[in-house]
């Protein structure tokens, strides 16, 4: 934002901070992206629309964690590999059309979908119903602790992301699960 538009990074991240539970909406399907982001440039003099924003969050999604992804394919076939992710409707559209590694996933679970995001009580029970899978068979790996600690709620085993050499490193001495 700050090289694009010129707008302050530490701004608009207190901007989108205030505005997090109406993020979280947006994120459980209970908002348009568009009523998001007119809340997000309400009384701001930002010179920024809402197709800017839309773009470049879109620009934003695609950039994969280097590393990642050739650790998802070796284990692509040996594990049902499922997506989980907190997103809207435009913003999966967008990836499945621009990223075709996310065709990788045997089942991909949004959040909008759901109805819930992945901090919620209630995300995890559902996954494992939707998914029919049980819980002690399953690792969910994620960037965010409380994410963690919900799904061990319920019984699934959890790895924190750090980064890519790290996960590897949990995957084969935590796990046993070798990666190529």
């Amino acid at each position: 934002m700050e090289e694009k538009y010129s707008i302050p990074a530490e701004e608009f991240l207190n901007r989108k901070r205030r505005k997090n539970e109406r993020f979280l909406d947006l994120m459980r399907g209970n908002l348009t992206e568009e009523q998001y982001w007119e809340e997000l440039l309400e009384d701001m003099n930002w010179n920024i629309t809402i197709e800017d924003l839309k773009r470049t969050s879109r620009e934003y999604l695609n950039q994969p964690v280097e590393g990642t992804m050739e650790i998802v394919k070796s284990l692509k076939g040996k594990y049902q590999l499922i997506l989980l992710t907190d997103h809207v409707k435009g913003w999966m559209e967008y990836l499945e059309e621009q990223n075709q590694d996310i065709k990788i996933f045997d089942k991909i679970i949004v959040s909008y979908e759901l109805g819930n995001v992945k901090p919620d009580k209630e995300t995890f029970p559902k996954v494992l119903e939707k998914a029919k899978i049980l819980a002690e068979e399953t690792l969910f790996i994620d960037d965010h602790e409380i994410n963690i600690k919900r799904a061990k709620e319920v019984g699934i085993h959890g790895i924190v992301f750090k980064s890519a050499k790290q996960l590897k490193k949990d995957l084969e001495e935590k796990y046993s699960i070798l990666i190529n």
